[in-house]
């Protein structure tokens, strides 16, 4: 009746922006450097892995019939082999998990309890490989 001035005016939310009035919601500039530092650690965690398995391939030069030790047999090499990452992707799961809790400081709590699930993972691995 008044030639379109009413969605010019504000109604609807057309006039302040793209966004705005439609619900979309734009993620905190802190979530962004969240799942970048995640991101960063995970390439990491994949360098520290390969540098593991190189070592672990070397770990059963030393196996013989005289020297029957766990790392020498099929369950040792496949967990020296699997290990990291499956502490690595327990420690993305955990770093992932805590993101659900968008409440501050608990966001960021995660990634020490991730590096912690990854360390017990790569400290397992040279256990078997030490041992």
């Amino acid at each position: 009746m008044n030639g379109g001035a009413g969605r010019d005016s504000g109604a609807g939310g057309v006039r302040g922006g793209a966004y705005a009035g439609t619900g979309v919601h734009r993620p905190a500039p802190w979530t962004t450097a969240y799942v970048v530092v995640v991101c960063v650690l995970c390439a990491l965690a994949c360098l520290v892995n390969a540098l593991v398995f190189f070592v672990s391939v070397f770990s059963t030069d030393n196996c013989s019939l005289e020297n029957p030790v766990f790392r020498c047999g099929t369950g040792g090499i496949l967990l020296t082999m699997l290990l990291p990452w499956a502490g690595l992707a327990a420690a993305v799961g955990a770093a992932l998990g805590a993101t659900f809790r968008r409440r501050g400081w608990r966001l960021w709590g995660g990634l020490p309890l991730a590096v912690l699930v990854y360390a017990a993972g790569v400290a397992g691995t040279f256990g078997i490989m030490m041992s």
